[in-house]
């Protein structure tokens, strides 16, 4: 799996919910983590032959990978720069797009407490249009200075078991999207 983030500017708590999780990984799950580039141009509709070198690059990445994990804000408006770019960027132009049937896990966190979350976010908008194999709903971590603990030692650890929880069993059934994916499509070349 491919854990994308982006720097502690946009959001501060999106890398250390992924390095949570990616340390030693669920039951064995490979979580490979990644920023979001913050050096991508604005998206503009054109050909997949004149794509900038740091979309192609991205876009190599996500098309490299099993099954893809958002870590990013709650937010019930419009999605934050550098996520709208780079989101756009991967799944549009269609043709060469990674995104259609991965199975992706939107992961949220928020500051506080948000007592009716928004049902459906503008990233899920987005990757459902993508067609991507949406895997949800998206799991949000509420209090995430609170629940995120850095150590010492590099590791972070999820401090509210409730969370971890929910985490965990939308890891493994992204995971089983992704085997099931790479089984229905028959061998691999």
């Amino acid at each position: 799996m491919l854990g994308l983030f982006a720097g502690a500017t946009t959001d501060p708590f999106g890398e250390l919910l992924l390095r949570a999780l990616a340390v030693p990984g669920p039951s064995g799950i490979r979580i490979d983590l990644c920023q979001v580039p913050e050096d991508l141009p604005a998206h503009a509709d054109r050909g997949t032959s004149s794509l900038p070198p740091q979309v192609q690059k991205l876009r190599a990445l996500v098309a490299d990978t099993h099954a893809l994990l958002i870590a990013l804000p709650e937010a019930g408006g419009p999605l934050p720069w550098p996520w709208s770019t780079a989101l756009n960027w991967l799944g549009r132009p269609s043709p060469g797009s990674p995104l259609p049937a991965l199975p992706t896990a939107v992961l949220t966190t928020e500051a506080g407490v948000t007592p009716l979350p928004c049902s459906f976010t503008s990233v899920e908008e987005l990757l459902t249009s993508a067609r991507c194999n949406l895997v949800g709903p998206r799991t949000v971590v509420p209090r995430a200075a609170r629940a995120l603990r850095p150590q010492p030692d590099g590791r972070v650890l999820v401090t509210d078991p409730g969370v971890m929880l929910r985490l965990l069993t939308h890891i493994h059934r992204t995971a089983a999207a992704a085997r099931s994916a790479t089984r229905d499509s028959g061998p691999q070349q």
